[in-house]
């Protein structure tokens, strides 16, 4: 089996005394002893990137019982590279922070306080900054819920939609009262730097290469090519905070299909709960719209049921406002889908830096590398490591399924200007 190679080996820090500390300040105990502990690695290759996140399993005494608990542990990797440089000054834990510590609790709070019981996501048990950046959650995988391997039909997007509309409304309605929701502004576009953007132009360029390749898409090619560079001005000023919003709202800012767990009884999805709230940005609603249409919906359920999916959306997040006895002015659905047209350089960023890698498994991917490599300690799904990125993934862009995703879109694009830029 193949392992992201940073969560082979845990920190020397992350022992039992460690999670000792963090038990004993979760149940408020401090005779608490912790007895035996078991860290391994906490995901499958590809499953996260800006962070290294392990599975501990703990067993401990307190209060004359024996107990076991299972613990997902999350830091920053000890190494160099693209993922140490990414959250070297602590950003993006800091947001994550301020999510589950202050806004998360508080929109809990105010969808019971109309009936509503509504989980958005696991509860974080602790947090520290010194002398090591880290953040433990519950493992709510002993809850039943579990990863998933595929991008979502209708009916599963739509109980992320539910719960994205209550989010999107609880902050709207809480902006005021929790002032710290407007201040969140380190979403996608300001945490990415040169080498990122090194490797969205290369993959940008590799699609222009491959269009060249389909009859009567030539045409396409300079365009798509263009893009290169110019690009990156557009995604941050979809990002900014602007008077021309029509209205904000607070964004998960990374709804894709991989950064959530899911409850599945007898093959029907029951329930989806939100993880990693690194990017979760004050702004556009067309932001967590636009980026999940593309990284959670299955290509059926974006391409048959867009607008179906975008009104059930609305519906559920003018509901929500109204329960919560709202008397601030509700954006109209215009309002919403003029939102997502002014924001539709995000659609083409989205399809071609992306949007390929959601056809494809990494883990299958890894693990034929781990064996042409007669490797059996796993592999670093590193972005930084260029060359052997750039030899598994370059097979995405030919992907006949991509293919017949962007044929269909890139003439919808052009008629729409998003490849105008």
């Amino acid at each position: 089996m193949v392992f992201n190679k940073d969560e082979m080996h845990a920190p020397a820090w992350m022992n039992s005394a460690f999670l000792e500390k963090v038990l004993k300040q979760s149940e408020n105990n401090n005779g608490l002893n912790v007895t035996e502990c078991q860290i391994v690695p906490g995901t499958r290759p590809g499953d996260h990137f800006a962070s290294i996140i392990f599975r501990a399993i703990v067993k401990y005494q307190s209060r004359g019982a024996d107990h076991e608990v299972s613990l997902i542990v999350k830091t920053v990797p000890d190494g160099n590279g693209l993922k140490r440089d990414l959250l070297k000054d602590g950003v993006l834990f800091d947001t994550e922070i301020v999510m589950y510590n202050s806004v998360i609790p508080e929109m809990h709070r105010l969808l019971r306080s109309v009936g509503d019981d509504t989980e958005l996501g696991p509860r974080l048990l602790y947090f520290a900054k010194e002398p090591n950046v880290v953040m433990v959650f519950e493992d709510i995988s002993v809850q039943g819920y579990s990863m998933k391997d595929s991008l979502l039909s209708l009916s599963e997007a739509k109980i992320v939609y539910k719960k994205m509309a209550r989010w999107h409304a609880a902050s709207v309605h809480l902006a005021n009262t929790v002032p710290v929701i407007k201040t969140l502004n380190k979403g996608l576009a300001s945490v990415t730097n040169e080498e990122f953007e090194s490797i969205w132009d290369s993959n940008i360029g590799m699609l222009a290469k491959v269009i060249q390749e389909w009859p009567g898409y030539e045409h396409f090619s300079e365009k798509v090519d263009n893009l290169k560079k110019k690009i990156y001005k557009k995604l941050s000023h979809i990002y900014q905070l602007k008077e021309s919003n029509i209205y904000n709202v607070l964004n998960h800012g990374d709804l894709h299909y991989k950064n959530m767990m899911y409850k599945i009884e007898n093959g029907t999805t029951k329930d989806i709960l939100l993880l990693d709230y690194q990017i979760s940005v004050w702004g556009s609603p067309a932001i967590d719209i636009i980026y999940s249409l593309y990284v959670l919906c299955s290509t059926e359920t974006r391409e048959n049921h867009r607008g179906e999916l975008i009104k059930f959306y609305y519906d559920e997040f003018v509901a929500s406002l109204n329960k919560f006895g709202h008397l601030g002015k509700i954006p109209t659905l215009l309002d919403l889908n003029v939102e997502i047209l002014k924001c539709g350089h995000l659609e083409i960023f989205i399809s071609t830096a992306f949007l390929p890698f959601m056809f494809v498994r990494f883990e299958e991917m890894l693990e034929e590398h781990s064996k042409s490599s007669n490797s059996d300690e796993g592999f670093e799904f590193d972005f930084s490591n260029k060359e052997k990125m750039q030899e598994m993934l370059e097979g995405s862009y030919r992907n006949p399924v991509y293919t017949a995703v962007m044929q269909k879109s890139l003439p919808v694009f052009l008629t729409k200007g998003f490849l105008d830029i």
